[in-house]
């Protein structure tokens, strides 16, 4: 009957806020899992992107996701390379709108095996003596690395040059999240030649306010500058300045057991190479970056850009870099960079890559993470440098987990 009113006792009334209340809920569960990677329910979300090139699975490794997510990635990336083009090394990067006349000559796969790298030896043993010292007055916190004792590792020649580098981290709390970790100041001892005892007697200072101390933990590591130049984390070490109660002058004196490293991830970045063996060309394609983490921002929004590096034994042949993407957390840079390799040297070059945050107001820049790509390295870094070598003159695309290093 027109006009009659729907009366609702208490239970109806008590259902209705109920069901209100569980749709909220799962509202707000699916904006965490969809925007946060630091979710727990991230890597179970159904709405991530899951898409397809071709009609086949996109490449992935662990739970990165490929990053090509618009039809003008597909075409920006897929498009082709001259292979009559007979640039020289240039640091001028070429927007992906180069063309490819495909041909059909065979595979090219060169003479020797595929090396492969071990990383940095496991360490078994090891104690770091090191000093903390905190002026209440100036606010300033005095670091002392005194030396590494009973150094004992899996395998003593491969450690060429180590070093301690320290790491500050101040804890940001965000929504959804809890804390997050940000590299707040580095700081780094000098190069040691390696032995069971190694003695530093180094001190570092860096202001930190009273009130600020609580949330600083120190990460003390043990690392390496191997042959080909990569940064290794032999072994680590954890301090938390809220454990520790300073007194007014008091120097504290600590020994801390090394342990294996734990390797963090900082982002992932979007890779395509080709490789032209007529004009003994390779062309690598910088495309999209994903930002996990940021020094000194709560938010993983930065000024960024991306250093490619042409290696061969430990130094670089060719330096260059993409364009700065100002306040992004997901840039994407889409730039390709042509380098002179002969054939026969694709076994010993390798490719340093260098994801780098810049701020422009004091020109400070920060290195967000690295990724090597080459055979000498193995795994995903072996496996796209073995991919591209099997198939000339077709773009092949990877996603290369960013680690902090």
């Amino acid at each position: 009957m027109a006009g009659e009113i729907i009366a609702l006792d208490v239970w109806d009334k008590l259902l209705i806020l109920a069901g209100v209340a569980l749709f909220m809920v799962l509202v707000i569960l699916t904006l965490m899992c969809v925007l946060s990677p630091y979710c727990c329910l991230y890597q179970y979300c159904p709405f991530r992107n899951t898409n397809r090139l071709d009609g086949k699975p996109l490449i992935n490794y662990g739970s990165t996701d490929i990053m090509l997510e618009s039809k003008h990635d597909r075409r920006s990336y897929l498009g082709s390379i001259k292979e009559e083009e007979s640039s020289e090394w240039s640091d001028a990067s070429a927007k992906s709108a180069l063309e490819l006349r495909r041909s059909m000559s065979p595979s090219y796969v060169p003479n020797g095996s595929i090396g492969s790298l071990h990383s940095a030896s496991q360490i078994h043993d090891g104690t770091l003596h090191f000093s903390l010292k905190y002026d209440k007055f100036d606010n300033d916190l005095l670091i002392k690395i005194l030396e590494v004792t009973d150094l004992n590792v899996e395998d003593r020649t491969a450690i060429l040059s180590p070093y301690i580098r320290v790491r500050l981290y101040r804890s940001h709390r965000q929504l959804f999240t809890g804390a997050v970790e940000n590299v707040d100041t580095e700081f780094k001892t000098r190069i040691q030649k390696f032995k069971d005892n190694l003695t530093f007697n180094e001190t570092f200072k860096t202001s930190i306010a009273a009130t600020s101390v609580k949330h600083i933990s120190i990460k003390f590591q043990l690392c390496d500058l191997d042959k080909y130049s990569r940064k290794i984390v032999i072994g680590e070490c954890i301090m938390k300045l809220k454990k520790i109660h300073f007194e007014d002058f008091e120097e504290k004196v600590f020994q801390e057991k090394l342990r294996a490293p734990i390797e963090e991830e900082s982002g992932e970045i979007s890779i395509g190479l080709n490789y032209l063996p007529t004009a003994e060309k390779l062309y690598v394609n910088v495309v999209k970056m994903k930002i996990y983490k940021t020094p000194n921002r709560p938010q993983n929004v930065l000024d960024t850009y991306i250093k490619v590096v042409l290696m061969h034994d430990g130094k670089p042949l060719k330096k260059t870099k993409t364009g700065t993407k100002t306040e992004e957390a997901n840039p994407e840079f889409d730039e390709t960079f042509p380098f002179d390799v002969p054939t026969q040297e694709l076994e010993k070059v390798y490719l340093a890559i260098s994801a780098i945050s810049l701020n422009t107001e004091n020109s400070e820049q920060k290195v967000l993470g690295r990724i090597y790509i080459g055979l000498p390295f193995g795994g995903p870094a072996q496996e796209h440098w073995t991919e591209m070598i099997r198939s000339p003159r077709n773009p092949v695309l990877h996603v290369h987990k960013l680690t902090e290093q």
